[in-house]
């Protein structure tokens, strides 16, 4: 059925007036009761009482208002919505995600920020490690990826990468520790302390450069627990066990027992880099992408 006839048979049914109409469709009284006889031959319905001063619904013609009514409401929303996807206002956006890209508070912003802009667009959220985002992203499961490993460590045929934020890596010290009163700590107030530090996968340093830094300061570090999220860490640095190193946004979510102090002569810096295909994105991926500036890695 033609969607402009039932547009005609509203507006006069509406107002019960083929001359008011016309002129509210902006067409001549002629063309238009043309047009409604037409859809009545078309359904085989009498929709109209004609009298001389006015025309009345009938039975049928109520019910079929009542039904264009409603058609005509969706057809509109659907031409909208084709329109916002058009322009790349609706759709799903897949985002993967590190803990650490998340807890920086980074994501967050530009998660409420993409939000308010594109409120009709669907976010999803998946939390994983940096190798499966690779992956992910690579077979269109994700649109875009956070990852906190360096993308040279991995095989990134099809994707591009780009380093979205920097962060240098703090001491955090319990605060029933004497070193939390320290201003400065000197390489020698760390003898004999004990040390909690991430697991490889998840730690701002790599095990060598670690050692490497320590013996270049001039002690060496007991390390008495590697564990495999920065939570753990705080949690058993706040329980006294150590001290531990870890990248400076934990601070947001740290037990305010903690201390944080950045050691000058430890220039450890963690990075976190936003993977995505080449080619192929979508208009929502565009947009997320378009909020970080382009530090893209070859």
């Amino acid at each position: 059925m033609d969607l402009r006839l039932l547009e005609y048979f509203v507006a006069v049914a509406e107002l019960e007036h083929v001359g008011k109409a016309a002129e509210r469709l902006h067409i001549s009284q002629s063309p238009l009761s043309r047009q409604i006889r037409q859809l009545e031959k078309e359904l085989k319905l009498e929709l109209f009482v004609r009298e001389r001063q006015r025309i009345r619904l009938t039975e049928s013609g109520r019910w079929l208002l009542n039904q264009a009514q409603g058609l005509l409401k969706h057809s509109e929303k659907i031409r909208g919505e084709a329109e916002q996807r058009a322009r790349g206002h609706v759709g799903t956006l897949s985002v993967a995600f590190t803990s650490a890209a998340m807890w920086s508070g980074m994501l967050p912003k530009l998660l409420c920020r993409f939000q308010n802009e594109f409120p009709d667009a669907t976010v999803e959220l998946h939390n994983m490690r940096s190798a499966a985002q690779v992956e992910a992203v690579r077979s269109g499961r994700a649109d875009i990826g956070f990852i906190s490993v360096s993308p040279a460590a991995n095989e990134i045929e099809g994707i591009e990468a780009a380093c979205v934020s920097e962060e240098p890596a703090m001491l955090v010290i319990p605060g029933s520790n004497p070193l939390s009163r320290k201003r400065r700590i000197a390489p020698r107030d760390l003898h004999g302390i004990r040390w909690i530090l991430l697991s490889e996968s998840r730690a701002p340093e790599k095990p060598d450069q670690f050692f490497a830094a320590c013996e270049r300061a001039g002690f060496v570090p007991h390390v008495v627990q590697r564990v495999a999220e920065p939570i753990t860490l705080l949690a058993l640095v706040a329980g006294a066990l150590g001290v531990g190193l870890i990248r400076s946004s934990a601070r947001n979510y740290a037990p305010r027992s903690l201390k944080f102090q950045v050691l000058p002569w430890f220039s450890f810096t963690t990075r976190t880099y936003m993977i995505r295909p080449i080619g192929g994105r979508t208009p929502l991926a565009e947009a997320f992408a378009a909020y970080l500036p382009p530090r893209w890695v070859s």
